[in-house]
C-alpha cells in the first residue's frame, strides 16, 4: 500500500493548525464582587495615634450587597486589643456602614461583640503619604464594651513610600 506524501503532509498540517486554534490563551473575564468598591486592604489608625494597622474589608460568600465583613486582627489602642471580625451592614450606594453587637469571630479577641457606627468610605478621599497618589479614605467609630475607638485610615495605594512605618 503506497501513502501519498502529500496526504501525510495536508493531515500532518490539519493537526499542526488544530492544535494552534485549541491552545491559544483565552482572557477570561471573571468578573468582580458586589462589594469591590468598598473592599480592600487598609492602613488605619485609632484615636489619631501614629501607629498604623492592617484592617481588611471584603464581601461575603454569598456576595451581599447589603453586608461586607471587616477584619483586624492586630488593632490596638495603646497597649489595649481591640482585635475585631464580623459581618457588617452596608448601604453601598452612600458607602457607609454600621452594625450593632455583632459576634466577634476573630481568632483571639478578648471581646465577644462589638458596634460600629458612622462607618463611611471615601472615594479618593485621601492620599499616599509618600507618593502623593489619590487614594479612598476610611472612618468609622468602634465601639467594644462601652468605650468608643475613632479608626481612620487610607486604601492600600500598593507604593512602598505609601507603606507605614
Amino acid at each position: 500500500m503506497k501513502i501519498n506524501n502529500n496526504k501525510i503532509l495536508t493531515l500532518m498540517l490539519m493537526v499542526i493548525a488544530a492544535v494552534y486554534a485549541t491552545s491559544c490563551k483565552k482572557d477570561v473575564d471573571y468578573g468582580g464582587t458586589v462589594m469591590q468598591k468598598m473592599s480592600g486592604d487598609w492602613h488605619v489608625s485609632v484615636d489619631n495615634s501614629a501607629k498604623r494597622y492592617n484592617l481588611y474589608s471584603f464581601n461575603t460568600a454569598d456576595n451581599s450587597a447589603k453586608q461586607f465583613w471587616i477584619q483586624s486582627t492586630g488593632l490596638r489602642a495603646g497597649t489595649k486589643n481591640i482585635a475585631i471580625k464580623g459581618k457588617i451592614n452596608v448601604d453601598l450606594g452612600s458607602q457607609t456602614f454600621s452594625v450593632s453587637n455583632v459576634t466577634n469571630v476573630a481568632v483571639g479577641a478578648p471581646y465577644t461583640s462589638f458596634s460600629i457606627s458612622n462607618g463611611r468610605i471615601i472615594t479618593n478621599g485621601t492620599v499616599g503619604p509618600g507618593s502623593g497618589t489619590p487614594t479612598d479614605s476610611i472612618t468609622f467609630d468602634l465601639n467594644i464594651d462601652g468605650a468608643t475607638f475613632k479608626v481612620t485610615g487610607r486604601h492600600k495605594t500598593g507604593f512602598v513610600e505609601d507603606r507605614p512605618k
